[in-house]
């Protein structure tokens, strides 16, 4: 994982704009806060957004299969401004405040 720069991290940030969201420096890239849960990560061009399977995400995009390690969804820098992507961080936030289960810890 890399860090994104500084111009990467501000598109991200404004593709979200409107949104409770906070970034913390870990493991060599961004994670990513939404209402103070983490719901993915910031790292060279991409977000990878966890996978809690919402139903408003493209078809584009790959999504894990049920037994894959990692369970997040590769978004690109080119989606940022997608009017899909700051519904898809709050649903996200909204469904881990809902089962703490799937919180990591």
């Amino acid at each position: 994982m890399a860090y994104p720069d500084d111009g990467t991290v501000q598109t991200w940030l404004d593709a979200l704009h409107g949104l409770n969201i906070r970034l913390k420096k870990m493991f060599g890239c961004y994670c990513v806060y939404c209402d103070g849960v983490a719901v993915g990560w910031l790292s060279g061009e991409v977000f990878s957004l966890r996978e809690v399977g919402l139903d408003l995400l493209p078809a584009g995009l790959r999504r894990p299969a049920p037994g894959d390690s990692i369970q997040e969804i590769v978004i690109p820098l080119d989606e940022y401004a997608a009017p899909w992507l700051p519904k898809a961080v709050q649903a996200t936030a909204d469904r881990l405040k809902a089962d703490p289960s799937r919180r990591r810890r």
